[in-house]
């Protein structure tokens, strides 16, 4: 039965297609091709690229850094972002932490 609350379908947190560990030291924390619908930092993590779109196109046409009001700040531990319905993030780059990408 489907939850009524208005909190994080728990349908969109099981990773169907997996998941994946991006970091700040791998690839010089660029991770493109990421195909993620959401991710959870797993350390106080700073985010400087945050690019997706369609997840039918797999295009990366949006910056979610600025239309998420992400720039500038710190995911603290924990934290949970989600890509709006239907889209994914494509293009992520990570000044410092770690973050845990559902796909």
């Amino acid at each position: 039965m489907a939850s009524k609350s208005k909190g994080v379908n728990p349908s969109r947190l099981i990773g169907t297609f997996g998941s994946k560990y991006l970091n700040a030291v791998a690839n010089a924390g660029v991770h493109t091709g990421v195909n993620a619908y959401a991710f959870i930092a797993q350390e106080d993590t700073v985010i400087t690229v945050l690019l997706g779109g369609n997840a039918s196109t797999g295009v990366a046409t949006d910056d979610y850094l600025t239309s998420m009001s992400l720039s500038g700040i710190t995911l603290k531990q924990g934290a949970l972002i989600q890509a709006p319905a239907g889209e994914l993030f494509q293009s992520i780059t990570i000044t410092t932490g770690a973050i845990i990408a559902y796909k």
